[in-house]
């Protein structure tokens, strides 16, 4: 395997040797280097130190603990995630969570609470699935062929399976009612579909949403014989955050919903982290077919501080990071002293996404010091979020035409690598509310394109890439690569 990947990058290095700038340079091994820099940049926050400060009471939480213990001290540490989202926490307070152990289900933070890790090794995991479906409960063969049903019936809505710690994943069936509203449709086939008898799709999955049961077609045999891990996640955030809270050194997997979700808060702060394997339950029901949802990070709101600093997120249905307001209501929201830094957020269907919609009534919606720096975004509309029906939307930064009012927004020294159909969507409604940008690297797909400016247009990737970047946003010491496809190992 090392042999290859070294001949993998002789060939990038022999690729990019050849590739030209927008202004005619050669950059010869900038694409070799974003690898190196983007590996190195993944090992720095997996093995990164806990960073947190002591202003209050410790508890400690293990999988080896008792809740019956005071949880205060590393040799009486707590057990279960039940307990520690039901003590009486205080501001300044840290709960510690031993590394290389797991935990299923959700932590509730409280006010004003540090959440972090203590010991040798991996991060501790908070896992979103409430089994390993390849080892807990059975798969029992149906009358339908190739077709099996999970013995445990699972009440929240089942996001996906996850075979393999991301060798393979399902496709969740949902139903859509054809134009005449007199068939439900299989939403990806447009084929006929009523029930689990109709699946036909090798690794195709329903979950029944009357008894919780989930059916999936395996045409190579029992799915728990076929894989040594089965993941399920389900309809809940793996941290649901409130105001001052900081989450340091944790690995979120498998969570249905989003990874860290918030609503309005005074600050939230999420550094060395690890996010995979997030989103994909229903969020709503449409007038014709469901809508799923789910990101890495999110605040729905305003906010005072918000920092998300070397965290490494992949495999999001929707956003790695985000902060939002739609334009439905008329309350007042101030987003406010905004740093994504030296992130590593890959196959995504957007990387970052942000938007501010207008209050109906026109109350004052604005973000204000907002910067995203240093952070390697790749690979935008690759994941599994490739199952929502429409494909058309993914972008390395995604703001969805909102109105999007700001003041002292840069992005500065980041590399957008890759994305389909668009490489960015930046926009504002009016020219003085679009971001700055600088010293940032474009690996640009030709044959895509981009939707930017105020007002918004679409623009091609193609050799004015770069004049446009330094009109609209004055970008620069702006490098950008255009690739094919193919090119890429």
């Amino acid at each position: 395997m090392k042999c290859h990947y070294s001949f993998q990058l002789l060939l990038l290095f022999l690729f990019f040797t050849f590739a030209s700038s927008a202004n005619g340079k050669i950059l010869n091994t900038d694409y070799i280097d974003i690898e190196r820099k983007a590996r190195r940049l993944k090992k720095t926050i997996l093995r990164a130190k806990s960073d947190y400060t002591i202003n209050g009471a410790v508890y400690y939480v293990s999988s080896d603990g008792d809740d019956a213990y005071t949880g205060t001290d590393i040799e009486h540490p707590f057990k279960s995630l039940d307990k520690v989202n039901s003590i009486n926490l205080h501001s300044g307070d840290v709960v510690l969570f031993k590394r290389g152990d797991m935990w299923r289900g959700c932590i509730h933070t409280k006010a004003g609470v540090t959440y972090s890790a203590y010991g040798k090794g991996d991060k501790p995991i908070l896992n979103g699935s409430p089994f390993n479906a390849a080892v807990s409960g059975t798969w029992v063969e149906t009358s339908v062929p190739h077709v099996y049903a999970y013995s445990e019936p699972i009440k929240l809505d089942v996001a996906v399976l996850v075979f393999n710690d991301g060798e393979e994943t399902a496709f969740k069936v949902m139903k859509r009612l054809s134009d005449d509203r007199s068939t439900t449709l299989h939403i990806d086939l447009d084929e006929k579909f009523t029930s689990f008898a109709d699946l036909r799709r090798d690794l195709d999955f329903w979950h029944e949403p009357d008894n919780g049961v989930v059916y999936l077609c395996s045409h190579h045999g029992n799915p728990s014989e076929r894989f040594k891990s089965i993941e399920m996640p389900v309809r809940r955030h793996g941290f649901y955050a409130t105001d001052d809270v900081t989450i340091d050194n944790f690995c979120i997997k498998y969570v249905g919903s989003h990874g860290i979700g918030s609503g309005t808060t005074r600050s939230l702060v999420v550094r060395n982290c690890e996010l995979g394997w997030i989103g994909g339950s229903i969020q709503f029901y449409g007038d014709r077919q469901p809508t799923r949802y789910g990101n890495g990070i999110e605040i729905y709101g305003g906010c005072g501080r918000y920092v998300i600093d070397h965290c490494y997120v992949y495999q999001c249905y929707d956003a790695g990071i985000t902060h939002q307001i739609s334009a439905v209501g008329n309350e007042e929201v101030l987003m406010q002293n905004i740093t994504y830094s030296n992130n590593l957020i890959e196959d995504c269907v957007y990387a970052i996404e942000y938007f501010v919609g207008s209050a109906e009534n026109g109350a004052n919606r604005r973000m204000q010091n907002v910067l995203f720096t240093d952070n390697i975004l790749r690979r935008a509309g690759y994941g599994f979020g490739n199952q929502r029906p429409d494909k058309m939307t993914p972008a390395l930064i995604k703001n969805w035409g909102h109105y999007n009012k700001a003041s002292n927004f840069r992005i500065v020294r980041n590399v957008f690598d890759r994305s389909k159909p668009h490489s960015l969507h930046i926009s504002a409604d009016k020219p003085e509310w679009l971001p700055k940008l600088q010293d940032n690297v474009h690996i640009l797909l030709k044959g895509t394109d981009a939707l930017l400016g105020s007002p918004e247009k679409t623009y091609p990737v193609d050799e004015n890439y770069g004049n446009l970047m330094r009109t609209l946003f004055d970008e620069e010491g702006g490098r950008y690569i255009f690739v094919d496809e193919d090119d890429i190992p």
